[in-house]
């Protein structure tokens, strides 16, 4: 994958990949050595490069789309729609811009992008946070959580039972700044369970290109969005 991910990049050295993924160079030594790799941060260059990730994760010879049946399209929320997405999920589903995880194989998941830093160190502000779905009565106790209700908004927590009633819930974040919430259950219209993080951390010199690139990017699934709703 790293050899694949050099060459679409027209790179030579680890080190020059190191630079792009925004690691430290023994990092990609460590990969190796280890037969392993940090998934988010592949996906994210990608993404970014607008790289095909059939073509980084699968064997050219091997790859052929009944080779990724098991890997479903994973609808992506972004900040400018999140509001949208809480009053009414069903409205924007059609004209979210939909993207494969190879270690995604729920037929029902959300990637959302996170607008606050209540979850930092783990979750960044921007970072995208990769979820399957599930419910309040299989979350597990302290796990991190995306929760979506009408009535209160979005939130990305770690979920706690309380111990006063079974239809009440903590939502603590990890940056002290911010308080722990409650929320009640007949409150909660939807419950993600996150599985991946994709974090953009870039370095300096890239600095410039992320920002440009990303925008394009997101520019163009707002774009469909508004010129749909239009043609609505």
């Amino acid at each position: 994958m790293l050899n694949k991910l050099k060459k679409t990049l027209k790179i030579n050295s680890d080190k020059q990949l190191s630079e792009f993924l925004n690691v430290k160079p023994n990092t990609i030594s460590t990969w190796k050595k280890r037969n392993s790799l940090d998934y988010s941060v592949i996906i994210s260059i990608c993404e970014l490069y607008e790289i095909d990730l059939n073509e980084i994760f699968y064997d050219s010879g091997k790859y052929t789309p009944d080779s990724i049946c098991n890997s479903s399209e994973t609808p992506l929320v972004s900040r400018e729609i999140l509001f949208q997405y809480c009053v009414d999920s069903s409205a924007v589903m059609e004209n979210l811009p939909k993207f494969n995880f190879p270690f995604i194989h729920s037929d029902n998941s959300r990637v959302f992008q996170v607008v606050s830093n209540n979850m930092y160190p783990i979750i960044e502000e921007n970072s995208f946070v990769i979820c399957e779905g599930t419910t309040i009565e299989l979350v597990q106790e302290n796990s991190l959580v995306v929760i979506v209700s009408k009535s209160k908004g979005l939130f990305v927590k770690r979920i706690h039972r309380s111990h006063l009633s079974p239809d009440l819930f903590l939502l603590s974040s990890e940056n002290k700044f911010y308080d722990t919430l409650k929320l009640d259950k007949a409150a909660i219209d939807e419950i993600w369970s996150i599985k991946g993080i994709l974090t953009y951390n870039v370095t300096n010199d890239n600095k410039t290109k992320f920002i440009n690139d990303s925008i394009k990017l997101l520019d163009k699934a707002l774009m469909k969005i508004k010129t749909d709703d239009v043609k609505k």
